[in-house]
């Protein structure tokens, strides 16, 4: 676990692709997953897609205050049926406003890759969170639509492990077409991928952008 502010928005990594935000007097989880102890803070989380480690129901729990809204891709609906949360599911491209909170999805899938194909409905999210634009990028590969996310983000989260989604050269090229202020990678260290892949990563991004590995 780490933690990094950038410019008044602290940003913390969890595990795995689990991120904590906070801006604004808000805090934001995306895809919490092997949450260690109870916070109940959470304004609004975020599960970019259904599976076991990015939308645990046992997580979200540990998170959550009692009046916050879980923002979910809509293959997520079934697990997330019952909650007693405000659930709302977005499919590629659409957008919502929660609690001051503006998260816009879009696209995530594995090209050449079975386990997240296109019409699965994963999203990475873009949350805009005290004026800055963060990308979780979900379980994604190295897509063309991230060509179109650039000027349009400052921070950018992005998987570095392979074998699920991109490697730690696929990210840094992502990085370069997205061109963040930020870039954070993530998706390594609980499943799959090591400090190595994180670590090539930062290394390979020099004189491109800041990196910071948390």
């Amino acid at each position: 676990m780490g933690e990094v502010e950038f410019k008044g928005v602290r940003i913390r990594r969890l595990c795995h692709a689990a991120f904590r935000l906070e801006g604004g007097g808000v805090v934001v989880y995306i895809d919490p997953f092997r949450v260690e102890a109870a916070s109940r803070d959470g304004d609004l989380a975020i599960c970019t897609h259904d599976h076991y480690d990015h939308c645990s129901v046992e997580d979200l729990a540990k998170v959550l205050k009692e009046d916050g809204v879980v923002v979910a891709a809509a293959n997520c609906s079934r697990k997330l049926s019952g909650l007693k949360y405000r659930v709302e599911l977005l499919k590629p491209g659409d957008e919502i406003n929660i609690k001051g909170v503006r998260v816009r999805a879009v696209p995530a899938y594995n090209v050449g890759k079975p386990f997240h194909p296109r019409p699965y409905g994963g999203i990475g999210v873009i949350v805009e969170l005290a004026g800055v634009r963060i990308y979780h990028a979900g379980d994604t590969d190295l897509i063309p639509e991230m060509e179109g996310l650039r000027g349009q983000v400052d921070v950018a989260l992005l998987p570095v492990s392979g074998v699920y989604v991109m490697n730690a050269e696929e990210a840094v090229e992502a990085a370069k077409r997205i061109r963040p202020e930020l870039a954070i990678p993530m998706h390594y260290g609980a499943i799959v991928g090591s400090d190595r892949d994180a670590d090539k990563f930062r290394r390979a991004l020099e004189g491109v952008c800041r990196v910071e590995v948390i």
